[in-house]
């Protein structure tokens, strides 16, 4: 065998790796989405096109797909605004930059402060999938970059 002429207290540390690269292929890179996902960009402004003033920004957007079964929903995919200029990318809904779930979905966006408390930088309006104004986008191959509109209060 390969260890043959390996000692003892190097051959341990030695197995211990070999078994966890056996494991790690085994394994894999995690579970896949059981749901289509696609890479989405945009922006994120005030109607006036200015950026909206905080410390971050996060946009959701919220599938409207309905589940495989009782327990297989479609989760949120979510992504950072660039506070400086108003564009988002790497969207996440699975692993990081997977993208939004593809069909209906409703979009929500939220600002901090720098303690991560909400701030009404962004109106709570637009927090909740069931009242924000933003309304629902279709997410597809032909709709992958987005431009939002948020009131000023």
């Amino acid at each position: 065998m390969f260890l043959d002429n390996v000692s003892n207290a190097t051959r341990m540390p030695v197995l211990v790796v070999l078994a966890g690269m056996l494991l790690a292929v085994a394994v894999g890179c995690g579970p896949t989405a059981p749901f289509d996902i696609i890479p989405v960009t945009g922006k994120v402004t005030y109607e006036d096109g200015t950026t909206i003033p905080a410390d971050r920004i996060e946009v959701i957007f919220n599938p409207q797909t309905e589940p495989i079964d009782q327990k297989t929903y479609p989760r949120q995919g979510a992504a950072e605004v660039n506070t400086a200029d108003g564009t988002f990318s790497a969207m996440t809904t699975w692993k990081y930059g997977d993208g939004a779930t593809v069909g209906p979905n409703k979009v929500t966006v939220i600002s901090y402060d720098a303690d991560e408390n909400i701030t009404d930088a962004v109106p709570e309006i637009y927090r909740d999938p069931e009242t924000t104004p933003l309304g629902e986008v279709e997410v597809g191959s032909g709709s992958t970059h987005f431009e939002f509109k948020i009131k000023k209060e």
